[in-house]
């Protein structure tokens, strides 16, 4: 019997080995990822690795554009918030208490209000307004004000409008005032004038004016002439009205003169004569001597018409001097006069002094 063809397919097939297993499956794996990509491209996910979670963007259907940024639930941001102001300012507190130095005392509250956001200041007033001790709580509540004034001037003035009366809403309107009339003088004027209680109205605007004296004389006064009568309204015009001597003195007592009340004219007057002795100390001299009353005004100002007189031109302040009666003006001057010029040249001044005693 002839022995048959060996069929190659006889007998068990050889195992494949895991390699081949393997290589199909990351086939399968591949094409089915591809063709899930190729029909359902909405179905991928940002996908990012922090700190050891899997952080994923919101879906879009969770997501509302509100013209600046997506929609979310802000409580439990905003209880942080109000948090936040309280734990530091308490700590700050704390700290302020055991701390003697007066320098490092002001880098501790500086840092604090660096520290704080502009969102955090209401929070922080209102800790700030039952917090003790009291006198070190309402200094830290008077510099917040003004800090956050410096940037948000309106968000202030709404703020106080929610105060109830008090020492912490009288404060915020001097801190409102001062800051705002600093940088904004229109609108701190035209905010001051709206202000519905009498007496914050006054305050305010005494605040603003004082603030003016310096960079414009003339709006002070303005504002202050429509003031109610008393020594702080007073003294608030006699500076304005310096001020504005000092730049033209002529107009400025013209003004000056028209003033109804005598004793306030007089006083009004002998500031300016002080001031316009810096640049004209004749005419101011005569201004003293012609307008002011006899009498402790009159005998100060002449006095402080010699010092800057002396300063400039010592012969000619004491040619003046030498023409006052015996009393207490002239002693009084020639004393000032002779200190001053003993200072540029001793022996003229002790020459005078000599002639003239």
């Amino acid at each position: 019997m002839k022995a048959g063809r060996k069929n190659n397919n006889d007998g068990p097939r050889p195992a494949r080995g895991p390699s081949d297993w393997f290589l199909m499956a990351m086939l399968v794996f591949c094409l089915a990822f591809g063709v899930r990509q190729m029909f359902h491209p909405a179905a991928k996910k940002v996908e990012s690795v922090k700190a050891g979670q899997i952080l994923r963007a919101p879906p879009p259907s969770e997501m509302v554009w509100t013209g600046a940024n997506p929609k979310h639930d802000s409580s439990a941001d905003d209880v942080e918030a109000g948090k936040l102001p309280a734990d530091k300012l308490a700590k700050l507190i704390q700290d302020l208490q055991s701390q003697d130095d007066p320098m490092e005392r002001e880098q501790l509250i500086a840092d604090l209000l660096a520290s704080l956001k502009t969102g955090d200041s209401a929070a922080a007033l209102d800790f700030l307004k039952d917090a003790e001790p009291a006198e070190l709580a309402a200094d830290l509540s008077r510099r917040l004000v003004r800090r956050w004034a410096e940037s948000s001037p309106r968000e202030v003035a709404a703020w106080i409008n929610g105060l109830p009366d008090g020492d912490q809403r009288l404060a915020a309107v001097d801190g409102l005032a001062i800051v705002w009339a600093n940088s904004q003088m229109a609108d701190a004027i035209g905010w001051g004038q709206s202000l519905g209680n009498e007496g914050e109205r006054n305050r305010a605007l005494t605040d603003v004016a004082n603030e003016a004296v310096r960079a414009d004389p003339m709006t002070a006064l303005q504002l202050a002439v429509d003031l109610p009568a008393d020594v702080q309204r007073d003294d608030l015009i006699r500076r304005a009205a310096m001020e504005w001597a000092s730049g033209d003195a002529t107009n400025a007592v013209a003004w000056a003169e028209q003033i109804p009340d005598a004793t306030l004219r007089a006083t009004v007057m002998a500031g300016e004569a002080v001031a316009w002795a810096k640049q004209n100390p004749e005419s101011a001299a005569t201004l003293a001597i012609e307008e002011l009353p006899p009498g402790r005004l009159q005998e100060d100002t002449v006095v402080s018409i010699v010092q800057r007189w002396a300063e400039q031109q010592p012969e000619a302040a004491a040619a003046w001097v030498a023409q006052f009666p015996e009393g207490a003006m002239r002693a009084a001057a020639i004393e000032n006069l002779v200190a001053l010029w003993s200072q540029k040249d001793a022996a003229a001044a002790q020459q005078w002094l000599a002639a003239h005693s």
